[in-house]
Order: structure tokens, then sequence, then C-alpha cells
């Protein structure tokens, strides 16, 4: 395939994944749906949820900016999609931790940090730096890391999103050329990732379900005790 066909074959690819994140999209939770009355399994099942909102919302956006060749904005947002992603395997590692170890740990602490956690200094709560999820995913995923850096390149006025995306030298006549469609932005850099972070994001959402019922049953083990 040539560039052309492989962006045309990764944009629906991206959308047929974002049909399935939508179809498990909800409107409410509620803790009755849960068999034991564990504040734990309703944070984790809150968790769960919001991320998935924030993956398909972020990804429908991006998906229309590609298309119409907003590529800046729209590996900023793939960015955003990526880190999304990122947690909510980070999220799955967590409780698949849990229910195998039968230890709670500090799981109630990353629960808050993931729902409420902010630099504000009027909520005491801490966030999480969202390299620590990167990281986490780095160690089953080779050279995750290096994705994400690569799309980070856009996100700050470095290079690739700067002088790349919106000027083109002329050193013959020591002039630069400014414009919103000058540069030659490589998307299949990125393109790609979207897709990835989509991928994960219906894998581990169809591991969720028997997750979050074993980590239920361990929340009930450890409230008897």
């Amino acid at each position: 395939m040539n560039s052309t066909e492989k962006e045309a074959f990764y944009l629906n690819e991206s959308k047929k994944l974002l049909e399935l994140v939508n179809g498990n999209l909800t409107d409410k939770i509620e803790a009755a749906s849960l068999s034991h009355n564990s504040k734990l399994s309703f944070k984790a099942l809150s968790l769960k949820e919001l991320l998935i909102y924030r993956i398909a919302d972020l990804s429908e956006v991006t998906l229309r900016l590609y298309e119409d060749k907003k590529n800046v904005s729209a590996i900023i947002l793939t960015r955003s999609v990526f880190e999304t992603s990122s947690v909510f395997y980070w999220l799955h590692k967590r409780l698949v931790s849990a229910v195998e170890t039968q230890e709670l740990g500090n799981i109630d602490e990353f629960f808050m940090k993931h729902l409420f956690g902010t630099d504000e200094e009027f909520i005491p709560v801490d966030r999480y730096n969202v390299l620590t999820a990167i990281d986490h995913v780095n160690k089953d995923l080779k050279d995750y890391r290096k994705c994400y850096n690569s799309l980070s390149d856009f996100a700050h006025p470095n290079w690739p999103g700067l002088m790349g995306a919106y000027g083109k030298v002329d050193r013959n006549k020591s002039t630069l050329h400014l414009g919103k469609d000058i540069g030659e932005i490589p998307i299949l850099t990125a393109l790609p990732l979207l897709t990835a972070s989509l991928k994960m994001a219906v894998f581990v959402n169809n591991e969720m379900d028997k997750t979050i019922i074993a980590f239920n049953e361990l929340c009930a083990v450890k409230q008897r005790d």
C-alpha cells in the first residue's frame, strides 16, 4: 500500500474500533448493580466507565481532524487518547494483580488519584503523572514509551509541531515560508497509534467485565475478614 492507502486503512480501522467503544458506553452505573456493597468496586467500575467515555469522546474528534487534514491538532489529540488508553490498561493491570495476590494494597489511593486527583491547591488529592501509566504499559509493550515521546514532540512547540508543521525554509533566498498546510507532517507516525490505542481500549474493556466481577468478590472477602 502507498501512504494514501495506508492512511485510509488506519482511518477506517479506527472508525470500526470507535464503533465498538461507543457500543459499550452506558449512561449510568449504580452501586446496586454490584453483588456486594463495596465502595472500592464502585470506584473501580466508575473509573472504567469514565475512561471509556473519554476515549470515545477524544477519538471521535481526532478522526474528524485527520479527515480534515488538521494534522497537528489530530496528533495532539492522538496523544491524549494514547494517555487515556494507557491509564485504562494500568487500571486493568492493578485489578488483575489484586485478584491474583488477593491483596488490595493501596488500590483505593490509585482510584482516588485518578478520579479526583489534580494540581489545584484547594483539592487535597494528588494526581498521578501520566508518564507513570505510560511506563507501566512500557513494561509489557516494547517501545511504548518511545511511541508516546514521538507524539509529545507535536504537543510541545518543538520542531515537529512548530517549524516542521508551519514553516518551510528556502535557504537559497534566506526566506521562511509560513502556512497551516506548508509543513510535511508524517501522519503515519501518529495515526496508527490512534488505531492501536483504540484496539487496546476494546481489548481491555472486553477483559474488564470478568475482572471487575473477580475484584468485587475479593472486596467482599476483605469486608468479611
